[in-house]
């Protein structure tokens, strides 16, 4: 039987948000103008509160995308995607070629989009990406995957891949939202997690990985 190791991406591989890096590389890059990254922020901020979802948030971070001719957005793309695998914990992808040698196929399950985590999931070792659509001109498409649609998603993929999740040896995640696959993912590895998400994996395997080692 295929044994499947799962990975959140972010605070779980890097340090923080994709999506505000996203942000920032753009505007670094001149694509993205000072108001659109103010709008973007906004919605953020709206986000956090409660106000709008996730998905919304995420349509509004990425729209400058679909304004870029296909080369421009391919070329940003993959580069942003490298400065995102640049910054993996060493200890992250440590442990991704530790689950390699042992034979296990590395599943990133993330609720980053599939625009640049397609190039991403390569350069880190990833096998198999799971994470929320976008049509190819960036626009993000839903669902988000985050919570119970994380679950929805594995559980899709082993079903088409005539695989229950006895196949799963472990599953990382570092926030509430990997709670639900990490019930369902095997043994549970919190990274650097979260209080909230500590109290519901009290014994869990715990581990702190940093950007020096």
């Amino acid at each position: 039987m295929d044994k499947i190791a799962i990975f959140d991406f972010d605070g779980t591989i890097i340090r923080g948000d994709s999506v505000v890096s996203l942000l920032l590389f753009a505007r670094k890059k001149k694509l993205l103008p000072l108001s659109g990254l103010l709008r973007s922020a906004l919605y953020g901020c709206l986000y956090r509160l409660k106000l709008t979802d996730a998905l919304t948030a995420k349509k509004r971070s990425h729209a400058f995308l679909a304004r870029l001719s296909q080369e421009e957005r391919d070329a940003f793309l993959r580069s942003f995607a490298q400065t995102l695998a640049d910054r993996a914990f060493p200890s992250a992808l440590r442990r991704i070629q530790s689950h390699a040698a042992d034979g296990d196929q590395v599943l990133l399950c993330s609720a980053s989009c599939q625009c640049y985590m397609q190039y991403v999931a390569p350069l880190i070792g990833a096998d198999i990406l799971l994470c929320t659509p976008c049509a190819p001109d960036g626009t993000v498409l839903g669902p988000n995957c985050r919570g119970l649609e994380k679950v929805n998603r594995l559980d899709s993929w082993l079903a088409d891949h005539n695989l229950n999740r006895d196949a799963l040896t472990a599953c990382y995640g570092d926030s509430r939202g990997d709670a639900a696959i990490l019930r369902a993912g095997g043994h549970p590895v919190l990274v650097n997690a979260k209080r909230d998400l500590a109290a519901l994996f009290p014994r869990a395997e715990r581990v702190h990985w940093t950007e020096k080692g």
